[in-house]
């Protein structure tokens, strides 16, 4: 049995690059083999993308202990991180206000956000942090926007919302102080929004036809699971290294701009900012992969391994942006726990790097890319800093 920590270059790291040989093979060789977490618990580890799908989407697999009925423990509100019915309430109620339609009025205003900060950029001093910049700023700024948080109260916002995403912060007395500060803010816009409604989430959820179908403390929740989401877009960095490490790629966007959609998809796909994934439970004896599981078992499902699988994407670990894939990419998951704000998040990755390249024709890292700091205190990773010149 394999122990996961001395995987941890591998699953455990954020990832961009070629896959280790010994690990692409695994992909395809041994798509489900067992291993150790680090809490010492035994699990399978799910590397190949129809295999990842499965964990997934399949009901037999729940982010759930065994026996439990997707209701939520001691009677607290239902939220995203649940499974069954429970979640499946907080879901549509969610989705209806992440509609196609609502998200596509945001892209103006993410595109000014984004102009607004490259103007502080290009003002700025020689090299700059491409992350403290831009990467860092932006999606904060998009999910307060989004929530309709008023731009005054936005300064104790980014306070309150500054160690949800941490490692070392995660679970200390100041960041259940800040949690619970935060929740009673979120609250209050509830109420203020039922009286004085805006374009923005809360609205939509306090104000459509399912409304009644969650309470304050479950859409408190509910936007607490979109800020967790919408924090930290990383693949923006991440995406950028991965065009400067193949030059000719680089080359054939500035060429043609028209490429971007195409690209931002390949990024995604070729690109890891996320450390690891949640470990789930399998609730009935099943099969996957030619392996026999028994209930109770843990399993993880890599998927930007799947990511990388040749037989879903050949030649997986070349980054081509005119890449046209037989299946979409897992690197906003699968199934019911489809992260809901994909279209938001594809956006200002698309629209960061369309920018960077049309107002930046000079743009460069200011070091090797091989100094590059990855950052581990995040529960997504992504890049740490980014000097570049222009």
């Amino acid at each position: 049995m394999t122990v996961v920590s001395e995987l941890r270059d591998y699953p455990f790291a954020p990832f961009t690059g070629d896959l280790p040989a010994e690990l692409l093979d695994m992909v395809v060789s041994e798509p489900v083999s067992r291993v150790r977490l680090p809490d010492g618990r035994p699990a399978w580890l799910v590397l190949g993308y129809q295999d990842c799908c499965t964990v997934l989407a399949d009901p037999r697999f729940s982010r759930l202990p065994l026996g439990a009925t997707g209701a939520p423990d001691g009677g607290g509100p239902r939220e995203l991180n649940m499974d069954g019915p429970a979640h499946a309430v907080v879901r549509r109620v969610a989705s209806r206000a992440f509609t196609a339609r609502r998200i596509d009025t945001f892209r103006p205003r993410v595109r000014r956000l984004v102009d607004a900060l490259i103007d502080d950029l290009l003002a700025g001093p020689r090299p700059a942090d491409l992350v403290a910049a831009l990467v860092a700023p932006l999606p904060v700024h998009v999910v307060c926007d989004v929530l309709g948080v008023p731009v005054a109260d936005r300064p104790r916002f980014y306070g309150w919302i500054e160690g949800l995403n941490s490692v070392t912060a995660y679970g200390s007395a100041d960041a259940a102080a800040a949690q619970a500060e935060l929740r009673a803010y979120l609250a209050g816009q509830l109420a203020g929004k039922r009286a004085n409604p805006g374009d923005d989430l809360l609205s939509a959820w306090v104000l459509g036809r399912d409304a009644h179908e969650l309470d304050d403390a479950e859409l408190v929740e509910l936007a607490m699971g979109v800020l967790l989401g919408g924090l930290e877009i990383n693949s923006t960095s991440a995406g950028l290294r991965a065009l400067f490490q193949h030059p000719e790629q680089l080359a054939k966007l500035r060429a043609d701009p028209g490429k971007l959609s195409s690209a931002t998809d390949e990024i995604l796909r070729y690109t890891s900012v996320s450390s690891m994934f949640r470990v789930q439970v399998v609730r009935e004896d099943l099969t996957l992969g030619g392996v026999a599981m028994r209930a109770g078992d843990c399993v993880m499902a890599i998927p930007w391994a799947g990511n990388r699988d040749p037989r879903v994407f050949p030649d997986p670990n070349v980054f081509d942006i005119d890449r046209v894939p037989a299946a979409p990419h897992l690197t906003f998951g699968f199934g019911p726990h489809f992260c809901l704000g994909t279209a938001l998040g594809r956006m200002q990755v698309e629209l960061s790097i369309g920018e960077l390249l049309r107002r930046l024709p000079g743009l460069a890292p200011a070091v090797p890319l091989d100094e590059i700091p990855w950052r581990h205190d995040r529960m997504n990773g992504g890049i740490a800093s980014f000097p570049v010149t222009w």
